[in-house]
């Protein structure tokens, strides 16, 4: 059995930007590369930069975005343990992984001599060449892949084509990461492609709030995903209803749902505390925080698990994945109709791995400050949470820290997954 390459099974830090560095904001305004002079709001919205809502530091007014007409369909494919999309950014081809526990759009940058880093990488992924035109943003260092990476904010034209007919995704001034610097940990140099929509006031833009999407759509059996500027879930359907965790601390809106129960080996695990699950396409297997993992109630190793998930009516949603490619029936695990010679088992391996989760931590987003005395979520290093804040996470039921599930492509390959997004529901089929 092929191993997942380790680009893929991303830590917890990559998949919640715990070291994202972000500008300061003071009521709305944002430091950028200026002279160290804040920027007033009508400065930023002139030159495309999101601000903040003094009332909801969570809502972003002035945003530039493209309006979505009609519904995108674009074409998956298997890129060695992920799914991938290509695109363009000032007409220059680009291919990536297709991630929705990442927000951003990011791409490898040229070197100043006009060359590009390891030519295989540059061939299979893209690389951007020439200066691309600034946002005013200052440049940031991410952890992608195993990867620390060094990122220039730009802007530049963003398209992803339709499928099926012209048109697609269009925006004339996408703001964009350009990769100039790696330092390597064993990644493998992939491109991740960002779906995460909502973010803390000072995380970087992210796609999907430069762009009119509402919806996603993965059927990942037929190897397509679609965008859509309206739900695509009926009000009538029995979904599942997303946590946002951010009050909680989260740089990013993860696509995560409350785990009802967890069955590995066909033994019920008796957590200790609540669970949740993040959907996360840019992760080959299950990566599981360590606190469970090394609880010693999670049988190893894993050769077949179950993710229960309760619905909006009371009806359960389940996710399964197995070493096996001979299943076992499991109530509301419908039949996998793909033959058992579907390259999705050789790419999608049950692999499960134990990463920090520090979100839950005390002091956890203050590393956003970057030597500047503000926290991700816009206030005053020291600032106690606010009360909405506080209220929202005694009434998500998730108690102090949660164990967290990063539920990847092994699980979701079979299955068609919607995610309204501005709605906050999940449909699995």
């Amino acid at each position: 059995m092929k191993t997942p390459r380790r680009r893929l099974l991303r830590s917890a830090v990559a998949a919640g930007l715990a070291v994202q560095q972000g500008p300061a904001i003071r009521t709305g305004a944002i430091t950028a590369n200026n002279g160290g002079v804040a920027l007033s709001a009508e400065e930023q919205v002139s030159r495309g930069l999101p601000t903040v809502s003094s009332s909801d530091p969570f809502r972003l007014v002035g945003a530039r975005s493209r309006p979505l007409e009609s519904l995108v369909e674009v074409p998956l494919s298997l890129c060695g343990g992920a799914y991938c999309i290509t695109y363009t950014i000032d007409n220059q081809p680009f291919r990536a992984v297709v991630d929705t526990g990442s927000p951003f759009l990011l791409v490898e940058g040229a070197r100043p001599d006009g060359t590009c880093g390891q030519a295989a990488n540059a061939q299979r992924w893209g690389c951007y060449k020439g200066a691309a035109r600034g946002t005013g943003l200052p440049d940031t260092d991410e952890l992608f892949g195993g990867e620390d990476v060094g990122v220039q904010w730009r802007q530049g034209a963003f398209a992803l084509r339709n499928a099926s007919s012209g048109g697609g995704l269009a925006i004339d001034d996408a703001i964009f990461g350009r990769i100039n610097s790696y330092e390597g940990k064993g990644g493998g140099g992939a491109v991740f492609l960002g779906f995460a929509k909502r973010r803390l006031p000072r995380i970087r833009p992210t796609l999907l709030e430069q762009t009119g999407v509402a919806a996603l759509r993965f059927d990942f059996p037929g190897r397509r995903m679609q965008l859509s500027p309206v739900p695509l879930i009926g009000w009538r359907e029995d979904a599942l209803r997303l946590i946002d965790l951010r009050p909680r601390g989260t740089p990013i809106a993860n696509y995560a749902c409350r785990v009802e129960r967890l069955v590995v080996n066909g033994c019920l695990v008796p957590l200790d505390r609540p669970c949740v699950a993040v959907i996360d396409t840019g992760t080959t297997g299950l990566s599981v925080s360590e606190d469970l993992y090394d609880s010693g109630i999670l049988p190893v190793p894993v050769r077949e698990a179950q993710i229960e998930m309760r619905t909006e009516r009371g009806g359960v949603a389940v996710l399964e994945a197995s070493v096996r490619r001979r299943r076992r029936p499991y109530p509301g695990v419908p039949t996998i109709e793909q033959p058992l010679s579907a390259e999705e088992y050789e790419e999608f391996p049950l692999v499960v791995s134990p990463v920090p989760v520090p979100w839950f931590e005390p002091g956890f987003g203050e590393a956003c400050a970057d030597g500047e005395p503000f926290q991700c979520d816009g206030t005053p290093i020291g600032t106690r949470r606010s009360y909405l804040s506080t209220l929202l996470q005694r009434v998500d039921g998730l108690g102090e820290k949660p164990h967290v599930l990063f539920v990847g492509a092994a699980f979701l390959w079979p299955r068609q997954i919607t995610i309204d997004v501005d709605a906050c529901r999940m449909l699995i089929v």
